[in-house]
């Protein structure tokens, strides 16, 4: 048995939920800091796929996730590496962006992760030490179409970054789009994590599936890497 802290891809890990319990409202981080996540609202949402793999449905009502500032410290990504990623299912319907990881106050401080209605996934930083009307950069790429699996890795280093992306089928780097200048650097943060919910009660709920989202601090994930982490889980969204 290799001891998960031994392995390459969990180096600097700073969230990962496999959601292995299947039952229940609290969830277990394998990450060495081991953040307790709470999931509120949970009526029925712990899913079995064909593969009998346990994922988690929200149903963009009341339903999403959350960690203490206290227990997600090493997630207050300011000027370092980070890298974020997952498989996620989103169902389309309702007038608001669906949010995929949240750890923000709006034009204030943190950073953010959420896909438009117009199939755009966008990671956005919050920064009011840059003035008014500079309070917040972002990056997107195009095409994340409802009603399939999807694997997703982001990678920011300095002002920029790189979406990939992969289905059943395929994986492959994305195009980018960022805000002129590049992302600027969040200001610090010291906010509760969200998963599956903007920084705001009720706003910008996950509509759909979602299983495995991970995050590194001080790490910028590569090509190489991110495509190993798919090939070793898409045979679990395939049946």
């Amino acid at each position: 048995m290799i001891h998960y802290d031994a392995l390459a891809i969990n180096r600097n890990m700073a969230l990962d939920l496999p959601f292995r319990e299947g039952v229940g409202t609290i969830t277990h981080s394998l990450a060495k800091t081991k953040p307790l996540v709470t999931i509120v609202d949970v009526g029925g949402v712990w899913t079995t796929l064909d593969s009998y793999l346990q994922v988690l449905t929200l149903n963009g009502v009341n339903d999403y996730l959350w960690a203490s500032a206290a227990d997600t410290g090493n997630l207050d990504f300011t000027s370092q590496d980070y890298s974020i990623g997952g498989w996620f299912w989103l169902t389309p319907g309702g007038a608001d962006d669906k949010t995929l990881l949240s750890r923000f106050l709006v034009n204030v401080d943190g950073w953010e992760l959420y896909h438009y209605t117009n199939e755009i996934l966008t990671l956005r930083h919050h920064h009011a030490s840059q003035g008014v009307g500079f309070e917040r950069t972002s990056c997107y790429s195009r095409n994340w179409a409802f009603n399939k699996w999807w694997f997703l890795g982001v990678s920011r280093s300095g002002a920029g970054v790189q979406f990939w992306r992969g289905d059943i089928d395929s994986f492959g780097i994305i195009t980018t789009t960022c805000s002129a200048g590049g992302l600027v650097d969040a200001d610090s943060c010291n906010r509760n994590l969200h998963i599956g919910r903007d920084a705001a009660a009720g706003s910008n709920l996950f509509n759909g599936m979602l299983w495995r989202p991970r995050a590194w601090f001080e790490r910028y994930i590569n090509e190489i890497e991110w495509q190993q982490v798919w090939e070793k889980t898409v045979e679990w969204f395939r049946s």
